[in-house]
């Protein structure tokens, strides 16, 4: 087990985490994940996140000389990984994405002797007053970044807002013939906002029972769960997560790589826990022609990517209010491991979990996943943390 601190560029810093068969590097500015990585069977190391390829490495876009390109959005700015979002996107207000991150405390995890970080944000802007505590864990053994996070309403009025995660996903990982599944049910695509510019491949606002048979544009169904060969499209498709079952999860499989992304997010939880009703995907198969995902807008598209995420509500709602001094918990794991079974190669048909992991299944074949699905050690850390700080 490793944890240590890197100077990744000027004034930008960030945590790395690793044990044996897994590491992952955190950057303080937004608290984005870079870099979630694994081995091959052949024995690469491949990052599953995207960073792309406007990604910046200055201090934020309002003091950079070339600011006007990102057009003053500075999630883009920030843009790829795996992040947290609260309270929203819109971008005139403070949120988790666009501030700087201050790293409180990192260490050893006695009991299972793990590894993990605590980093903070707050926000003092008037009618927006909350404070957010993240606590990142590896564990030994098990190819899994836990991560949970407390809300709190500092302010003196109810916060309202949207609560996110997501982990863009891009190649080696994803190409063509990878396959995504997920417990989802009841998917919805919808069309592009007045900001994007792109084209859509799937019919906005129909309701469709699986990702195999999503209702095209131009008429006919398609298999959202399969990726192409470049479309040129850009879709987003909200799933609803069935309330019975232990887990929400996303999974994305590459059988030529025989690599595996399993992202979750548990379903039962404590009430104190904001739960995630829907699970999202996005899918830009070089689909965005606006900049800064062209070089301009309208010209040639430069990203190809797949973006998985949990969500409270559709983008631009505020479905989440928090009480003054209420303090709420969200809790999200990203696993990403190789698999030696290459009948999964054709994909698997359903999930099992077991006291100690996540076993794939095909017929009589299988793949398992060591993890923590009741995230019961990171909730022991949070609260040791937790009652520390209070007690301070």
């Amino acid at each position: 087990m490793d944890i240590r601190r890197l100077s990744l560029w000027e004034g930008r810093y960030a945590t790395y985490m690793s044990n044996d068969v897994f590491s992952a590097v955190i950057e303080d500015q937004g608290d984005v994940t870079l870099e979630i990585t694994s081995r091959t069977l052949s024995g690469a190391r491949i990052n599953a996140l995207s960073l792309p390829y406007f990604r910046a490495t200055g201090s934020g876009v309002m003091s950079d000389e070339n600011g006007e390109w990102w057009q003053n959005r500075q999630s883009l700015y920030q843009g790829g990984g795996s992040y947290f979002t609260f309270p929203g996107k819109e971008g005139d207000h403070i949120s988790s994405i666009d501030t700087y991150w201050t790293l409180r405390r990192y260490g050893t995890e006695e009991e299972h002797g793990g590894v993990w970080k605590l980093s903070e944000m707050k926000s003092r802007e008037e009618g927006n007053r909350y404070k957010l505590e993240k606590v990142d864990m590896l564990l030994p053994g098990q190819p899994v970044l836990y991560s949970a996070v407390r809300i709190t309403n500092t302010g003196d009025e109810p916060l309202s807002g949207s609560v996110a995660w997501h982990s863009m996903l891009s190649s080696p990982l994803l190409e063509t013939g990878s396959m995504i599944g997920s417990n989802a049910r009841y998917y919805t695509a919808y069309s592009m906002s007045r900001r994007e510019s792109g084209i859509n491949r799937f019919l906005p606002g129909t309701v469709f029972d699986e990702l195999k048979h999503a209702p095209l544009l131009r008429g006919g169904n398609a298999d959202a769960g399969f990726v192409p060969p470049p479309t040129g499209t850009y879709d987003y498709l909200i799933g609803k997560i069935p309330e019975k079952d232990h887990l929400g999860w996303l999974s994305l499989n590459n059988p030529k790589c025989q690599l595996l992304y399993f992202m979750f997010t548990p379903h039962d939880t404590d009430e104190n826990a904001i739960l995630f009703p829907n699970a999202d995907i996005t899918e830009n198969y070089l689909g965005r022609m606006d900049a800064p995902w062209a070089l301009f807008d309208g010209a040639t598209p430069e990203v190809m990517a797949l973006t998985f995420g949990f969500n409270t509500g559709p983008k631009g709602t505020r479905n989440v209010s928090i009480a003054p001094g209420e303090t709420k918990m969200v809790y999200v794991g990203n696993a990403f491991s190789s698999y030696d079974n290459p009948r999964l190669s054709l994909g698997f048909f359903s999930t099992e979990l077991t006291d100690d992991g996540v076993v794939f299944k095909r017929t009589k074949s299988w793949a398992f996943m060591p993890l923590d699905h009741r995230f019961s050690a990171i909730k022991a850390q949070c609260q040791r943390l937790f009652s520390e700080s209070e007690d301070q």
